[in-house]
């Protein structure tokens, strides 16, 4: 990954996270690591321990954002799920996948795409 694209991914998580706390979410965590691996943003809304991934580009050259989140990357995001569950005393919550696909039209501006229950657990 080069600097420029590790630059791009961070804001477009700073710019998931501002999102999400309009909407009324609670960020519990970013960039949260375990053996498993990384969770981009951990949150919470109403009942739901909700893990989010986000995915930023700048074209659609490579297609869109939401398509780089492989079925490993959701594999890896279900155990990242079990170590933080397994860390954190929480009350019983149902636990939610949710993908964050933004598409940067210009400098400042960014199509956003919320994919909530993106993936379930297998």
């Amino acid at each position: 990954m080069t600097k420029e694209q590790k630059q791009l991914g961070q804001r477009g998580e700073g710019y998931a996270c501002h999102y999400l706390e309009r909407q009324g979410v609670r960020i519990l965590e970013r960039n949260w690591r375990c053996k498993a691996g990384e969770a981009d943003i951990i949150a919470c809304e109403d009942e739901d321990l909700v893990f989010i991934e986000v995915k930023t580009r700048r074209s659609a050259a490579a297609g869109l954002p939401e398509e780089a989140v492989t079925p490993e990357k959701r594999k890896r995001y279900e155990g990242i799920a079990l170590h933080y569950l397994a860390t954190h005393s929480l009350p019983s919550s149902r636990v939610r996948f949710d993908v964050i696909a933004l598409s940067v039209i210009d400098e400042g501006r960014a199509f956003v795409r919320h994919h909530r229950d993106a993936f379930c657990c297998e």
